[in-house]
């Protein structure tokens, strides 16, 4: 997809050198909450073989950015974060959407706490688990691709 300003868009890895615009973008995620820690989350991802940064840029603009890693024969969404500015059009949920479609049919996880949880549950997130942390719970939620109708079990519920 191409913006009206010629540059493309859409989801993409994000390139190294659009690491420190993503550290910043992090530092809202309860989990991370500083730039040391953002920066360290980030070098996480881009040190494992197994997991990818992906972002979305418009007009030379950072949007949105997610980290996503295979572990065994599912995925987890390590975090994403939309830039202050672009939220709440959006782009949080297509993030969400991408990181499912690279998943294909293999389960996915995350881990939110309370503030999120939510947003997570509508798109179809089931709690599977739940720990307390200093600053309350924390939960580990997961998605899990619907059965087709050709599927064993389809419809047995």
């Amino acid at each position: 997809m191409t913006s009206s300003s010629g540059g493309t868009v859409g989801w993409a890895l994000l390139p190294p050198a659009l690491d420190e615009l993503a550290a910043a973008m992090l530092i809202d995620c309860a989990a991370l909450g500083s730039l040391k820690r953002a920066r360290a989350a980030i070098r996480l991802v881009r040190d494992d073989p197994d997991a990818e940064v992906y972002g979305w840029t418009e007009a030379s603009e950072l949007v949105s950015v997610y980290g996503l890693r295979k572990n065994g024969l599912s995925f987890e969404l390590m975090w994403l974060a939309v830039a202050p500015n672009w939220r709440g059009q959006r782009y949080g949920r297509s993030a969400l959407v991408d990181s499912l479609r690279r998943c294909g049919r293999k389960p996915m996880t995350v881990e939110v706490d309370e503030e999120v949880k939510g947003w997570f549950e509508r798109v179809g997130f089931k709690t599977v688990g739940r720990k307390a942390g200093p600053d309350g719970f924390r939960y580990r939620l997961g998605w899990y691709a619907p059965r087709r109708p050709d599927e064993a079990g389809y419809g047995a519920h």
